[in-house]
């Protein structure tokens, strides 16, 4: 017996319905369509064409079948499926999946053509045979042919699909079809583990894939009540699956979520067990606009929890690599942090260094230099590791876009560059301190030839405001030209400047700053004699040549200018000392005359040792400054607070130490 049955749906609606892009999707739904009907055995083939690509797909099962009442109702009406929410089985009591009888019209999505042959045990204990039949063209018409059959045979469905020709049913040829289908049906067989599923001839068993997994009761709150779910995560072994599947309490998928772009560095699927999901299936496009549902809580609860244990997994993981390099002998850090900045930098360098593993070398030199070039790099470069990384390791877009975001995202960088600025420089005053005053050396030390050159390179020693301008070795000419650039005016000059005996002067240096109190300029014109040379009354006299060369030229006069001269010696003579240790004035000051009234000026003797124990005050100042910082600790918890998977178990408390590295860590190598 032949009936056309017509389908009670739009056009619209059932094109809608079919999602006829989503191959696996549709593949997925004839193997619940199987299980559903309690079968034990499910075997997808895909036949291919002469070009390999899809010609034909059959979904064959040994399930109860369909009978011919069942065919006559299922296929004739959308949205009131017999399989009833959170019901089962007739036979076997296994949980259904069935969702609002929508399956089938998903099978247009494989084929043009399609064809059931389902054999079924009627209710007085006949076998019949029907035939369903459909084609795109007439997607609402379904030819139903019932007959009887031969005891001989058992019950079943054979699912045909063919005649569509579209690129995107190449997708189920694809190794993800395979993990996406296993992590599908992850928790229905392995429970009910009596049931064989067969894929393109591969057996899907998930108990093979699983890495690892786990499981947590939780609450969401929605509308003031409180709602429990169960949720269990599974970490796959391979594959790029990643996804939330959204289940009933009995872990039969209602909807799924891909979730490509979250914590890409695992392959798993979280499944989330909730009783009342199968009545919120069509909510998720109501999350992503905003709308008020309890998915939205729901599933903010869930992907906390995964995301905090997915990050533990991490922690766990870069600790274990790092271990590994200290092991190796090529982890960069040999000694117990002793600051917050270190531990910092440690950290970051930890997050950095693992998160590029896979583009570190596997030869233990290259490694040992490469770990070592990116600690200098993140120690004295941080804003521009990561291009430095880019062109050096050839890292990949995601890989680049992930670094930016960890060093940018926070103040770390700047933090990290700061302390290494304050150590280095300390380091520099101790190398100064012993070139100006060790006997075995200051005899050697030349005023143009070794002072001059080194100090060009770290006026800082001066005072960090001094980095407007600088000039070294210039006449008092050029010296002119320095002073109206900074105060704004015509540098060009209309003559030579003389010093007051007619002749001409050069002075070593001459720095200049904005101050930022009064809208001022302050000069520094700086003298420096080797450290063999003591102050005496005629390198006193030098620099008040100088002084006196500004007072005496209008064209040096601006109200808004402040001029410091500098003599810089290793010690003051006796004969000159109460010139400089005078009553009511700062010790140093030789002259500060007061009948000037276009800029306030001053000479100065200085002592190295004053200038050095200056410079060590302002950095020390600046290193207690930064272990007390709340910028500092605000990074900190950052790091904590979206890293913590990364950071040492020490670090990830404040205040707290990190142990030594086990013997055998490896030195930094020069560089």
């Amino acid at each position: 017996m032949t009936d056309h049955v017509l389908l009670e749906a739009g056009d619209d609606l059932v094109r809608q319905l079919a999602h006829e892009r989503e191959a696996v999707k549709a593949v997925l739904e004839l193997v619940w369509n199987s299980l559903d009907a309690d079968a034990t055995e499910v075997d997808v083939t895909i036949e291919r064409s002469g070009i390999m690509g899809v010609d034909k797909i059959v979904v064959v099962d040994d399930g109860d079948g369909i009978t011919p009442e069942k065919a006559r109702s299922a296929f004739k009406q959308v949205g009131d499926s017999a399989k009833r929410v959170g019901g089962v089985t007739e036979r076997l009591g296994r949980p259904l999946h069935g969702k609002a009888g929508r399956g089938r019209l998903r099978a247009f999505a494989l084929g043009d053509v399609l064809r059931w042959t389902s054999t079924a045990r009627t209710l007085n204990g006949q076998l019949m045979r029907t035939t369903i039949e459909a084609e795109i063209s007439r997607r609402k018409t379904w030819l139903i042919d019932t007959q009887t059959t031969q005891e001989a045979d058992s019950p079943g469905t054979k699912v045909e699909l063919w005649g569509k020709q579209a690129t995107h049913l190449n997708k189920l040829l694809e190794p993800k079809a395979i993990s996406q289908i296993t992590a599908a049906l992850a928790p229905y067989l392995l429970t009910w583990t009596d049931i064989r599923v067969t894929y393109d001839g591969h057996h899907i068993d998930p108990q093979t894939q699983i890495l690892a997994e786990e499981s947590d009761d939780l609450t969401f709150e929605y509308e003031d009540q409180t709602h429990p779910v169960h949720i269990r995560l599974i970490h796959w072994r391979t594959g790029a699956e990643r996804t939330i599947a959204l289940c009933d309490a009995a872990s039969a998928p209602v909807e799924s979520l891909d979730v490509s772009a979250e914590h890409a560095d695992f392959p798993y699927t979280a499944y989330v067990l909730w009783e009342s999901m199968p009545r919120h299936r069509n909510e998720i496009p109501l999350v992503t606009l905003g709308g008020d549902t309890p998915l939205a809580p729901l599933l903010r609860t869930a992907r906390e929890w995964i995301g905090a244990r997915l990050e533990e997994r991490r922690r766990r993981q870069r600790r274990q690599l790092v271990e590994r390099w200290i092991e190796e002998g090529v982890y960069p850090y040999s000694r117990r942090p002793e600051d917050d900045q270190t531990r910092a930098e440690q950290a970051t360098f930890d997050l950095v260094a693992t998160s590029i593993n896979r583009h570190i070398p596997g030869d233990r030199k290259k490694k040992r230099l490469t770990l070592s070039l990116l600690q200098n790099s993140l120690r004295h470069n941080p804003d521009q590791m990561v291009d430095i990384l880019e062109k050096v390791l050839s890292l990949g877009g995601d890989d680049v876009n992930h670094l930016h975001g960890l060093l940018q995202q926070t103040s770390l960088s700047n933090i990290i560059r700061a302390s290494s600025i304050v150590t280095s420089r300390l380091q520099f005053l101790t190398a100064l301190e012993h070139l100006v005053f060790d006997v075995e050396t200051y005899g050697m030390v030349k005023e143009r030839d070794h002072l001059h050159k080194i100090l060009e390179r770290e006026l800082w020693v001066f005072g960090e405001e001094f980095n407007m301008m600088r000039s070294s070795e210039i006449g008092l000419t050029r010296m002119l030209e320095h002073h109206r650039r900074a105060v704004g005016w015509d540098p060009t000059p209309d003559g030579p400047v003389r010093a007051v005996d007619g002749g001409t002067r050069r002075v070593d240096l001459m720095l200049s700053a904005e101050s930022h109190e009064h809208d001022r300029v302050r000069h520094l014109v700086i003298e420096l004699k080797a450290p063999s040379v003591d102050a005496d009354r005629d390198q006193a006299h030098q620099v008040d040549d100088y002084m006196q060369a500004v007072l005496k030229e209008p064209r040096f006069a601006n109200i808004e200018t402040t001029w410091d001269f500098y003599l810089v010696v290793r010690s003051v003579k006796d004969r000159l000392r109460p010139s400089v240790r005078q009553a009511n004035k700062p010790e140093g000051l030789l002259s500060e005359p007061t009948q000037y009234e276009h800029a306030s000026v001053r000479v100065w003797v200085r002592t190295w040792s004053e200038i050095l124990r200056e410079a060590k005050q302002r950095l020390e100042f600046v290193r207690k400054g930064m272990d007390h910082n709340p910028s500092l600790e605000a990074a900190l918890a950052y790091l904590r607070q979206r890293h913590g998977d990364l950071l040492p178990d020490q670090l990830r408390q404040p205040s707290t130490a990190v142990p030594t590295p086990r013997s055998g860590a490896a030195q930094s190598p020069a560089v």
